[in-house]
């Protein structure tokens, strides 16, 4: 017995905006979350260690704000904040404590660390 069915093909478009997106290629660093992280100014000896929850490209993008001790440092010392102010940091420790970031910032003595009223830098008073 021979069923009688008529076959329709069915098409589904993709929307042209899903191929056509361009994605910026990051580094694998920006991506990391829960680091203990190092900033070292390449134009002189300065340095700052701090600890971020988040990414640490959303913590970049916080130190180039006004507020920050490493934007006061290249406005101060060099006129201008570069725009990949991201090569510029390194991945000391990835791990979820604040631990790590007392120990290293004791140790390195980052020049740039000004904090000293947070219960972390009262470790070492």
């Amino acid at each position: 017995m021979k069923v009688q069915t008529t076959v329709q093909p069915v098409f589904v478009s993709r929307k042209v905006s899903q191929d056509l997106k361009v994605r910026e290629i990051k580094p694998q660093i920006v991506n990391q979350q829960r680091v203990v992280y190092q900033f070292q100014c390449d134009l002189c000896d300065a340095g700052y260690v701090g600890y971020t929850r988040g990414h640490l490209h959303t913590r970049v993008d916080g130190h180039k704000r006004k507020a920050s001790s490493i934007y006061k440092h290249y406005h101060e010392q060099h006129s201008e904040v570069p725009k990949d102010l991201l090569k510029r940091f390194s991945i000391l420790k990835s791990f979820d404590c604040l631990v790590n970031e007392m120990l290293f910032i004791r140790d390195l003595k980052p020049t740039l660390n000004v904090q000293s009223d947070s219960i972390r830098a009262k470790v070492f008073v």
